[in-house]
Parts: structure tokens; sequence; C-alpha cells
């Protein structure tokens, strides 16, 4: 059974919480638990630990790492008994061939449990948990991930339809790249942050959009043939979920904020560009140019 990715719907996308249903748990080896002569704990301390465990559910809230943007953290909660245990999740991962979704993260196992206990008990097969994304840091690659493509709006806007090869959401240094050259780098940088900076000011609405291959053809490619649809369909699944970003139409299964205007706060921006055997980068991020 794949995971249903909330985040890919337009309502999904702002959606921070869900309940789900466990279809695997697993718990990953504690090497230097089994060797005591490693171990710092007398046989005789009987205290919480921290487990490293891997969950598959039928749905999630948290966006996996992919497509140029870093993996949500958060929590996954249950019930056992009268309390609530949580595994904080920080890293999620999926299997493409599969569409499953794995949350991998710790849970602080209370001295009175096993480790077998959470495989057959609380996170068992079915079990009903609560999946939270945490916010601040969605909020954050969601604006990054928005920025990115503003750059690309802003390419557009100066004339320079360029194809994109290659885009990295992540907040140590976020960049765009594109396939071709340009002349006078100095003067198309100044046209490209001012291009951006426009794109900000008049608060274009995001829209996210699940299409046939052939009408997100036509949307996507309508300015360059820019993207092959095929690359972002499959036989199965033969539809594409478009982003449009500053009026500026591709491709997208990431995160992003409401409308421009939400980069102000920010103050993202166009950062440098460079030029190199046929590659240019524009390197982007929040604060002074």
């Amino acid at each position: 059974m794949a995971t249903e990715l909330l985040h890919l719907t337009y309502e999904g996308n702002f959606q921070l919480d869900t309940d789900a249903a466990v279809i695997r748990c697993r718990v990953i080896p504690d090497e230097s638990a089994q060797n005591p002569s490693e171990s710092s704990s007398s046989a005789a301390e009987v205290v919480d630990r921290q487990v490293r465990i891997e969950l598959q559910l039928d749905k999630t809230t948290m966006h996996p790492q992919g497509g140029g943007q870093p993996t949500d953290v958060g929590t996954i909660t249950c019930s056992v008994g009268n309390e609530e245990l949580s595994a904080q999740v920080d890293k999620v991962t999926i299997d493409r061939s599969t569409g499953i979704a794995t949350h991998a993260g710790s849970i602080t196992l209370p001295s009175n449990n096993d480790v077998g206990s959470i495989e057959t008990s609380i996170f068992s097969q079915s079990k009903m948990v609560k999946v939270s994304v945490e916010p601040s840091n969605r909020r954050v690659l969601s604006e990054c991930h928005t920025a990115g493509h503003v750059v690309d709006a802003a390419m557009a806007k100066t004339g320079a339809l360029l194809p994109p090869t290659k885009g990295y959401h992540f907040m140590d240094g976020p960049y765009v790249e594109y396939k071709g050259n340009i002349e006078n780098k100095d003067e198309f940088l100044r046209k490209l942050q001012d291009a951006y900076t426009e794109l900000i000011e008049e608060d274009i609405s995001t829209t996210i959009q699940t299409l046939p291959a052939s009408k997100a053809e036509i949307i996507c490619n309508r300015l360059a043939q820019n993207f092959n649809m095929s690359d972002f369909c499959t036989q199965e699944n033969p539809n594409v979920r478009v982003v449009s970003v500053a009026g500026y139409s591709c491709p997208c299964g990431g995160t992003h904020v409401k409308s421009t205007g939400e980069l102000k706060d920010r103050g993202w921006c166009v950062k440098g560009l460079r030029c190199k055997k046929g590659v240019v980068r524009v390197r982007y991020g929040p604060g002074p140019n």
C-alpha cells in the first residue's frame, strides 16, 4: 500500500497534522546495547532509553526528502493505556517503486517496556497514530522552495528562458541551475534582482494542481520546451503535479507558501550568478543581496 502524501494537494500543502494507521514498524538494532562491555549503564540500573525506529504509515503530512527539498521533521504520537508516546521523526524518505514513505526517528521507551513492545504493541500494525509536522521548520523550507521558483519566474521575466536542470532548496546555500550561458553577467544580475523583487512585491498567489500529462505539457512548456512530462509521471499514475509560483508553472512535488508576498519578511533575494561550462547557477537566500 502506497503512502498517501497529503501535501501534494493545495489544501494538504498547508496541513500539518493528520491521523494515520501504521503499516509497519521496525526497530533499528542498537549495536552498543548488544555488547554489554560497551554499555555505560550497569545491569542494576533501570532507566528510560532512546530507541531508533522506522515507521511506515498509510498517510502522512510530512514531506519526504527529495526534489531538492529537505525532509520535514516532527512527531508521530500514539496512545498507550492512559499515556501518550511520541516518536521524534528526523527524516522521511520515500521508495519511488512502491510509493511507501518511511519515517525514521527515535522514541523514549519507558523503563517498564521492553524493546519488542514497540513493534508488537506501541506501534503495532493498523494502530492509529497522529502525525504532526514541526511548523517552524516546514515554514522556512516552504519559503525556501517557493523562493527558488521565483528565481525561475524572474529568469523568464528578463527573457532568459533557459532550461532548469537542478534546484537545491536547502538553507545552507540554496541555488537554481540552468543549461546555457549569460552574456554581460553583472548587468544581467542587476536585472534579475530587480525582477525578483518586483515579483515578491506583486504578492502573486501560488497554485497547485494535479493534471493529466498532456495538459501539464501545455501549461509548463508554454514559454519554452523546458520540461519532459514523462520524467514526472508513470504509466500507473499518468498525472503531473503542477505548481505555479509568480505565474511560472512547472512540475514540482515540494511544499510552498501561499504567495510571493510571504517572502518579504525574511527578505528573500537573488544573491549571485555564476556561469561555467554551459551551466548558469543563480544563488538566492534570505537577507540582503
